[in-house]
Formats: structure tokens, sequence, C-alpha cells
């Protein structure tokens, strides 16, 4: 039960499992299934019982990442770096936000910011170091996997359509958002945001490599880059609607 419940940094001392080897295949591919599932039932519900799930599955995100924090707690490894500072722990916040009351800049966060930054993180997984059974480690699994979800549900139901006009507004609340968690990474020799450094096997490694310290500059303009991109399509699908 220790290997289960233990501090998990007493169990970073090798790698447990490799990136892309067989045991996290599957894993990305249970959550693919689910969230195809999970999507078909949601696209059948009625309006008001997607509602209700949707405030019910963000309440649900929000109450285990507490519950894990609990568990860090109760193995007396609760640090500062587990307060939800890191994009997918605001992610949390923002899917709560919108589950509750739906706008166009959350919905815009919930498509730009958390979809793609959940994604990353299940694809660039970094809790190689950990048991997959470990309790981290499957919080880490799958509440990636409950943001994407969450995010695919509001998609595919077309209860969210992304709107290319906010992306100067999610520019302003991310720089924004940016700025106070750099001193505080300062302060509490954190990493939220990835701010001082990628997470390792990530594709911001390369812009590091290249950058320095001062790869969050360039990351910063990466990410409107890819806003552009991802709401590009939407933008040009809805003027043709218009025409």
């Amino acid at each position: 039960m220790d290997i289960i419940f233990g501090n998990p940094d007493d169990l970073r001392t090798h790698t447990y499992w490799e990136l892309y080897g067989p045991l996290h295949l599957i894993w990305l591919a249970g959550i693919a299934i689910v969230c195809i599932l999970a999507c078909l039932a949601f696209r059948k519900a009625s309006p008001e019982k997607q509602q209700k799930v949707l405030k019910l599955f963000s309440v649900w995100i929000l109450i285990q990442e507490m519950i894990k924090n609990l568990l860090y707690w109760r193995v007396d490894a609760l640090t500062y770096d587990l307060l939800p500072l890191h994009i997918c722990g605001i992610s949390i916040i923002f899917c709560l936000w919108y589950a509750f009351k739906p706008g166009k800049l959350n919905g815009a966060y919930i498509y730009g910011v958390c979809l793609p930054g959940a994604l990353s993180a299940l694809i660039f997984s970094d809790w190689t170091d950990l048991p997959w059974y470990n309790f981290s480690a499957l919080n880490s699994f799958t509440i990636h996997g409950e943001l994407v979800i969450f995010a695919m549900l509001v998609l595919t139901a077309g209860l969210l359509k992304p709107d290319f006009n906010q992306i100067p507004k999610m520019a302003i609340v991310m720089y924004a958002l940016a700025i106070p968690i750099y001193f505080l990474n300062k302060i509490w020799d954190t990493n939220f945001m990835f701010i001082n450094y990628p997470s390792p096997g990530s594709p911001l490694v390369p812009l590091y490599d290249i950058f320095g310290n001062g790869y969050v500059i360039a990351a910063a303009v990466m990410l409107v880059v890819i806003w552009i991109i991802l709401f590009l399509p939407w933008k040009l699908l809805s003027k043709k609607q218009v025409d």
C-alpha cells in the first residue's frame, strides 16, 4: 500500500514506465475511448441534462484535485508546487466557471488553453518517475483526461463555438496571470506555468535550448501563433455560413 499511497518524492528514484511505451499507450487509448463514448452520450442528452452534467463534472474535477492534495498532506509531501497555478490547475477553475456561467472568454480558454494544455500533459507525461498506480500518477492521468473530456463535450455538442476575436483578451489574461506567478516562482522556488524551464520532453524544450532563460518570451509568441492556427478555421467556417 505504501507504493500506492506513499510519498511520491520517495519513489522518484528511476523511470517506472516509458513515454509511448505499452503502458502509456494503453492509458492514452483508454482516455480516447472514454472521451468518444462520453461525447456520443452527451450529444444525445437534453440541454437541461447537459448543463447538469457539466456542473457535476466540473465540481468533481475540483474535488479530485482537493483529494490529491489531501493525500499529499497525509504523506507529509504537501508543498507550494501543488497549488493550482499550473496551466492545468488554472484550467480546473475555468472549467468550473464555464460550467456555471458559460461565456466567450472562458469558452475560448477551454478551447485554446485547457484542451491543448491537458493533451500535451498526457502526451508528454512528466510523471514517468512514479509507478502508474501511485495516487499522484493516477491523478495525473485521470484529471488531465477529464479536462480533455470536458472540453470535447462542449465542443462536440456545439455548446462551445471558439471565437477568434477572443485571442487578444486571452493573451491579456495569460500574461496577467504570468506576471504574479513569475514572482511567486522566485519566492517559492516553483515552476508554475513552466515559466522558469519547460517540462522535460515537451515541445518547449527546443525553445529553451535556443533561447535559454528567455525562452518564455518565445513561448508566449508561439502560444499566440498556436491560437491563431486553432481559432482561424472556426472564424472561416462562421464567415462561410454567413455568406
